[in-house]
């Protein structure tokens, strides 16, 4: 290989691998909002910054130095679409957790890949360098025949071309989906998906939005240039993802890390005491006698209407009396049912899942998380300890 040289469109890429490193750290040790999505997107940002150092490492020449790294990005970016999907579930799911029996599936692509890879991965580090030299059309001083290991070289698991085509079509789906899931939640809040009222949603769209414009440019260039040629735009177009969320982090500094003081929401609402009192009492009334809870489907619009009131003054009054949020709000009564339930005798022989569903919760992970955060233990711990069993 030549001698390692840089050029401005390396020291671009070096700084985004620093900034994308910067951000992935952010991310990790932020203590507020959401802790688990802000984890699973520093880690996406992490695997980002790794695909652009891998890309710089091979266009400048420095991976000669670390012959260890080449290729390594080729199963990597089958890691970029689930963590995305992971990151979408954990803005819209309350206590989404990472379950492998359940999520681990998504993983699969990048350990076959990995697996597939691995005979290229055993080569000699002279071998490896060589390979890259080639993709970025380097001068080759000797040519090194590869070492026979298993299936190579006779044959390379999914590379060049149609690892391009496979990778891209594969991120393509889950962010879609991604889109699709967040258009659907839009819908139950009936809000646009453009306009909606969660600021972690709206930074999501944002995200993804801008990560959808990567994804045209990857495809441009993945499938028009000759081998690696045009993966030093690619990178750079990644490291401006980098640039722009720093930018917008900066700029938004109040929404996205900022606890927004309650008192500052609601400064111009024309609500008053009395008004307020009796939302209060059509609420808790309605509450009580036709347990609206019990619909999976309940949004707040849905609820204000009911109660013929506006979805801002309910707003107010279920933030401002309560202390929750509308999500908390609905979950405690569901829990209360729950525990009922699960304290009756006659719904001993349901499953717990079953009970949930029939008490207004959608998703496992939903059910789970609000039962232990309003009552301390999960709904299995619940039932074997509880406070007895009613009889029919």
């Amino acid at each position: 290989m030549p001698e390692p040289s840089l050029n401005w469109l390396s020291v671009i890429n070096l700084l985004g691998v620093v900034q994308g490193l910067f951000l992935a750290i952010v991310f990790f040790t932020v203590k507020k909002g959401n802790r688990t999505a802000n984890h699973i997107l520093g880690l996406l940002l992490l695997v980002l910054a790794f695909i652009v150092l891998e890309i710089f490492l091979g266009y400048t020449g420095y991976i000669r130095y670390v012959p260890l790294l080449v290729n390594l990005e080729e199963p990597v970016v089958f890691l970029i679409g689930p963590l995305t999907y992971f990151y979408t579930l954990a803005l819209l799911e309350t206590g989404f957790r990472f379950q492998w029996k359940k999520h681990g599936v998504h993983l699969i692509p990048f350990f076959l890949q990995s697996m597939g890879r691995m005979p290229f991965y055993l080569q000699s580090n002279a071998y490896k360098l060589q390979d890259t030299a080639g993709a970025f059309h380097q001068p080759i001083e000797k040519w090194i025949p590869a070492e026979k290991i298993l299936y190579f070289p006779e044959y390379q698991f999914l590379v060049s071309f149609w690892l391009d085509v496979v990778a891209i079509t594969f991120i393509i789906a889950y962010q879609l989906y991604c889109f699709w899931l967040i258009r659907q939640y839009a819908k139950k809040q009936n809000e646009s998906i453009w306009g909606l009222s969660d600021l972690s949603l709206r930074w999501l769209i944002r995200t993804l939005t801008l990560f959808s414009l990567f994804l045209l440019v990857v495809a441009f260039f993945s499938l028009t240039s000759e081998d690696d040629t045009g993966d030093i735009y690619i990178a750079t177009s990644c490291s401006f993802i980098f640039y722009s969320l720093s930018f917008y982090l900066i700029t938004h500094l109040q929404e996205t890390v900022l606890e927004k003081d309650p008192r500052k929401k609601y400064e111009r609402s024309v609500l008053d005491g009395a008004m307020a009192a009796d939302i209060r009492q059509k609420l808790e009334h309605c509450i009580h006698t036709e347990k609206p809870y019990l619909n999976s489907e309940l949004t707040m619009p849905l609820l204000a209407e009911q109660l013929k009131v506006s979805v801002h003054h309910l707003s107010q009054v279920i933030n401002e009396q309560y202390g929750l949020n509308f999500s908390d709000f609905i979950n405690q009564f569901r829990v209360e049912e729950m525990k009922a339930r699960l304290r009756d005798a006659r719904f001993h022989h349901f499953k717990i899942e079953q009970i949930a569903f029939d008490t207004g919760f959608n998703s496992k992970s939903t059910f789970q998380a609000a039962f232990k955060k309003f009552t301390g233990q999960t709904p299995s711990a619940y039932r074997k300890h509880g406070s007895g069993v009613k009889s029919s």
